[in-house]
């Protein structure tokens, strides 16, 4: 082989190297941060070249190294974290319906190192207590305690992390969850179908009037109008025979999300819908009902008219994507 050969041998050889790890750095990236594979090359490039905002000392990464590797860090996008990456948690300013969206998205966090207790993540959210905990075991059979949180909170908890001095390199646990949203008033009739609880008539006579049904009451009737109608669907979700009563509800109107009825406010108040009522009796199998819909819906009230003439104040699930 002559020199030349060579020469050409070693720059394909180098050439190859630099592809297979610009490559290995983008899926990184992609995996770590969310980008697309050309936004994750553009923030490779656009950092290599940027002068260093902060230096990650050698003592430092070896302190951290075994445990940051584990989450599919290195050395660079480790030191692009500190930096750059968690500022955009605080950075965005958020608008009225990315706000709506965030609280109605729901979050499983992993009470560990700095938010290992309830108190600490209420502290770091400036929630005044969380009441929900619940343990959960991973595949090895390791048990750990988690709490929910909604989306503005975690984007709090992120923020009060990368602020802090001590814990700015400590990365939070969250599991996302898809759940229908549940929040009935104790003050008004809010949530309900095809009512603006702000308007006067609608308001209760005084603050002994409690608005039905409750937000933990149980047994409570609820009104199906799509697949959970259906009792092979529900018998799968709850485990039972469902026993269904003829129904319908007033104020509401079906359309389609996708492939699926969704029930939204009637702005005449004058169509009916008709489906089945049935009776949920614990908050188990309402857990099971909110994730079957996901946070595509929520739970309202309604007013469930039953075939033999009975009228009920029951629930609903009512779709979320509406303005």
């Amino acid at each position: 082989m002559s020199l030349i050969d060579e020469l050409e041998a070693m720059a394909n050889a180098v050439s190859l190297t630099e592809t297979e790890e610009i490559d290995s750095t983008i899926c990184r990236w992609q995996s770590l941060f969310g980008y697309s594979a050309p936004e994750a090359l553009d923030k490779i490039s656009v950092f290599r070249a940027s002068p260093r905002e902060l230096i990650i000392y050698d003592s430092h990464w070896e302190m951290l190294r075994y445990q940051k590797e584990q989450e599919n860090f290195d050395r660079e996008a480790y030191e692009y974290w500190c930096t750059t990456a968690r500022k955009s948690y605080h950075s965005t300013t958020i608008t009225k319906k990315d706000k709506q969206r965030l609280q109605a998205t729901t979050f499983l966090l992993k009470l560990e190192g700095p938010l290992q207790s309830v108190d600490a993540v209420a502290k770091a959210t400036n929630m005044v207590s969380i009441q929900e905990t619940m343990m959960a075991s991973d595949s090895s059979g390791q048990s750990s305690s988690f709490c929910k949180v909604n989306g503005l909170e975690k984007i709090a908890i992120e923020t009060f992390l990368s602020e802090s001095n001590i814990h700015s390199a400590f990365r939070p646990t969250f599991i996302r969850i898809s759940v229908a949203r549940k929040e009935l008033s104790t003050n008004s009739i809010h949530p309900t179908l095809g009512v603006d609880s702000t308007m006067p008539q609608y308001r209760l006579s005084n603050d002994t009037d409690n608005s039905q049904p409750a937000q933990d009451e149980y047994p409570v009737w609820y009104f199906f109008y799509g697949t959970l109608a259906e009792s092979e669907t529900l018998s799968d979700l709850l485990g039972i025979d469902p026993v269904y009563r003829d129904a319908k509800i007033p104020s509401g109107v079906l359309g389609s999300w996708g492939s699926y009825k969704a029930l939204v406010n009637d702005p005449s108040g004058r169509n009916t819908v008709y489906g089945k009522a049935f009776l949920v009796t614990s908050e188990e199998d309402e857990e099971a009902l909110r994730l079957y819909e996901t946070e595509a819906y929520e739970m309202v009230r309604c007013r469930i008219e039953m075939d033999d003439g009975e009228v009920v104040d029951g629930l609903t699930f009512r779709w979320a994507g509406q303005d």
